[in-house]
C-alpha cells in the first residue's frame, strides 16, 4: 500500500501545483449505495444499501477541466454464508480516499454535464461480529452526472457512481469467524453503486 500512498501523493501534488490559479471549491457529497452480492472460494455474502456521505476540493484548472482529492465514508450491514452452510451477520465500513480527474461539458450558461474518473484506497473496517481486521485495498472509481450553477459561488451536482475496492478479500482480510476461513485469499471485488449529489461551494 506504501507504493500507492507515495504515487497519490505526487499526482497530489503535480496536480495540484498546476491548477494553483484556477478556481478552488469545497464538495460535499451526500448518496445512497445500493447492495451487491460477492463471491468467495470459501462461500458468498452480500453487502447491503444504504446511504453515504463524504468531502472534497476541487481544483479548476481551466472553465471545462478539474482535479479533485475527495474522502467517502459507506457503512452498510452484511453477512456471509461459509462453506459449513452458517451466516453469519455484521457491518462493514468504506472508507475511500481518492484522487481524480472531472472533465465538464456546458450545455448552457448554467448547466453543465460532467464525468469524472478516479483512483485511490478504500480503508474497509468490519465490525466485531465478522471476526476479521481492518484492511487498505486499491479502489477506482467515477461519477456521471449533471452540475447546475445558480450562482458563482454556490452549484448543486446530481450524480450516478460507481466504486470499488479492487480484490478486496486478499490479504487476510475476510467475513467468517476466527477458525474456518480465516485465510481467504479468494480476489474478490465489491461494486458499490449510488445516486446521489452534491452541494459545493467555490471559494475563488
Amino acid at each position: 500500500m506504501k507504493p500507492i500512498l507515495l504515487v497519490l501523493a505526487f499526482l497530489a501534488i503535480q496536480l495540484t501545483a498546476q491548477a494553483q490559479q484556477g478556481s478552488l471549491t469545497i464538495l460535499t457529497f451526500e448518496s445512497f449505495t445500493f447492495a451487491d452480492k460477492f463471491e468467495t472460494y470459501y462461500g458468498h455474502g452480500r453487502v447491503e444499501d444504504g446511504f453515504s456521505w463524504g468531502a472534497g476540493l476541487e481544483f479548476g484548472v481551466d472553465n471545462r477541466t478539474a482535479v479533485e482529492l475527495i474522502y467517502q465514508n459507506f457503512k452498510g450491514d452484511a453477512y456471509y454464508d461459509d462453506y459449513l452452510y452458517q451466516r453469519i451477520y455484521g457491518a462493514g465500513t468504506f472508507n475511500y480516499i481518492m484522487l481524480g480527474g472531472t472533465s465538464y461539458a456546458p450545455m448552457s450558461e448554467k448547466v453543465s454535464g460532467f464525468g469524472s474518473f478516479d483512483l485511490g484506497m478504500c480503508i474497509i473496517h468490519p465490525s466485531t461480529e465478522l471476526s476479521s481486521s481492518d484492511v487498505t485495498k486499491f479502489a477506482m472509481g467515477g461519477r456521471l452526472g449533471v452540475r447546475i450553477m445558480p450562482s458563482d459561488k454556490i452549484s448543486l451536482r446530481l450524480h450516478a457512481q460507481l466504486m470499488t475496492p479492487l480484490q478486496w478479500f486478499g490479504g487476510g482480510y475476510y467475513f467468517g469467524t476466527g477458525g474456518s476461513g480465516a485465510s481467504v485469499t479468494a480476489g474478490g471485488t465489491i461494486f458499490q453503486f449510488n445516486l446521489g449529489g452534491s452541494v459545493n461551494i467555490r471559494l475563488r
